[in-house]
């Protein structure tokens, strides 16, 4: 019996390790398709809301629990060379995913209640007052989680010669991109597919050249 268990643990490991390269890329082709619908305006919504494009929110929403898969391989490919730096990088990705999953979820529900008549500048004035805020500090901790897990994970990459110099390059520029144009909103049409894009490049660059 414990020999059958055993064999089964490890056919499904192996089954897993075999599909994980293809889920690691999904969430960020999800959202880099997401921030190309809104660099293109469609569906932005009115007023402060702005920065926000509902089916950007849809799409989202749909590639978002797919972080989990992208953090467990790049911490799994990392861990090869620095396994506590592997560690690292999945505990705090998977956790930062908790507060991309809000921010996919928001979008949605902004589209929902605009569409109900509700004024997009309370709903945006909503959102950055300093009580939301208060509540919300949880989430936003989180948020500095996932902003790391990319660094770190960028610096170990190049530092320990996992992948190609470029693919650890991609995902340190990828936070100053996604800071300039999602926190400061400062060519936000330019800056958050670049964020975007340079997560997909980078974890496409890890699946496809990593340790090799």
């Amino acid at each position: 019996m414990v020999s059958n268990n055993m064999e089964k643990n490890d056919k499904w490991g192996t089954t897993f390790e075999r599909w994980l390269p293809m889920l690691a890329l999904v969430a960020p082709l999800f959202f880099f398709i997401a921030s190309l619908v809104r660099a293109f305006g469609i569906g932005t919504l009115p007023g402060d809301l702005n920065w926000v494009s509902s089916y950007e929110g849809l799409i989202m929403g749909i590639g978002v629990p797919f972080f989990v898969a992208t953090f467990i391989f790049m911490g799994h490919r990392i861990a090869m060379r620095s396994p506590n730096t592997g560690i690292v990088v999945t505990v705090l990705g998977v956790l930062g995913t908790a507060f991309i999953a809000f921010i996919s979820g928001f979008r949605g529900l902004a589209a929902g209640f605009v569409a109900s008549g509700i004024d997009p500048k309370a709903i945006n004035d909503g959102l950055e007052s300093d009580a939301s805020l208060t509540w919300l500090l949880g989430l936003l901790l989180y948020n500095f989680c996932f902003m790391l897990a990319w660094l770190i994970a960028g610096v170990a990459i190049m530092r320990n010669k996992i992948a190609p110099w470029w693919v650890g390059l991609a995902f340190i520029l990828s936070v100053p991109s996604l800071i300039t144009g999602q926190a400061l909103y400062i060519n936000l049409e330019i800056f958050w597919p670049l964020a975007l894009g340079l997560w997909l490049l980078g974890v496409w660059g890890l699946v496809k050249l990593g340790d090799k």
